[in-house]
């Protein structure tokens, strides 16, 4: 999404209940995104959430510290009208999960992602009644079609803003299977956090880390975190 700033001229943050959603205000204007399109939210609660980001701005706009409010433009500028597209590429992670690949060795490691991935593709068979295939090495898995289409399904009945919070869970994550744990509140995000990142915390006991991929990861796990809670408060 393109840089956008503005100087604070306002004084009040408000929310407007209408009949469409939760319309956000500054001093009775409403809030438009980038691509012109009223700040119109699907909750109280994230229309609460982006108000604070806006009430807790100074002189200048600074979009980096209000990554709600960036998240909802998306939702209205890009994915409502792309919605297709982008439920599309999110299936696709069905095909390539993280949790499928598995490590031949060493042992310590291969025990870990047993430990760890095996309850969520246990779950993901218990709960949406689809079996995967796992294997070891970075070969290309073969699922089958009618497993896909069972675990691929329920992206395409979300909202947008749905679609958007969970665009960050799985991409970030890497696992669609660990992204419908935490929205169906089967696992929670620390859990999908911690299993996304058993590979990455093997390496870094091996051979250590260093301050820019300390940074990354930081990084990465914060976005996380808001895409998560940004479903949430979608919902």
């Amino acid at each position: 999404m393109s840089e956008w700033k503005i100087k604070r001229t306002w004084e009040t943050v408000e929310v407007q209940q209408n009949e469409a959603g939760f319309l956000l205000t500054l001093d009775d204007r409403p809030i438009v995104t980038p691509a012109k399109n009223p700040l119109l939210l699907p909750s109280n609660a994230l229309a609460t959430r982006v108000a604070n980001e806006w009430k807790e701005q100074d002189n200048e706009v600074i979009p980096a510290k209000m990554p709600f409010t960036r998240l909802s433009n998306s939702a209205l500028d890009k994915v409502s009208v792309q919605f297709k597209e982008v439920a599309d590429i999110l299936s696709e992670f069905g095909e390539t999960d993280l949790f499928y690949y598995r490590a031949s060795s060493p042992a310590e490691l291969v025990e870990r992602q047993k430990n760890s991935w095996d309850p969520f593709l246990d779950w993901v068979n218990k709960s949406m009644n689809v079996r995967m295939n796992v294997s070891s090495g970075v070969m290309f898995i073969d699922q089958d079609d009618d497993e896909m289409h069972k675990l691929k399904a329920p992206i395409f009945n979300m909202t947008p803003f749905q679609l958007t919070g969970f665009h960050e869970i799985v991409t970030i994550s890497g696992s669609l299977i660990g992204a419908y744990a935490f929205v169906e509140k089967a696992f929670t995000a620390d859990q999908v956090w911690s299993a996304s990142r058993i590979d990455e915390e093997w390496q870094i006991e091996q051979w250590g880390s260093d301050e820019e991929a300390m940074t990354t990861s930081e990084k990465k796990h914060h976005d996380f975190k808001i895409g998560c809670e940004f479903f949430q408060l979608s919902s």
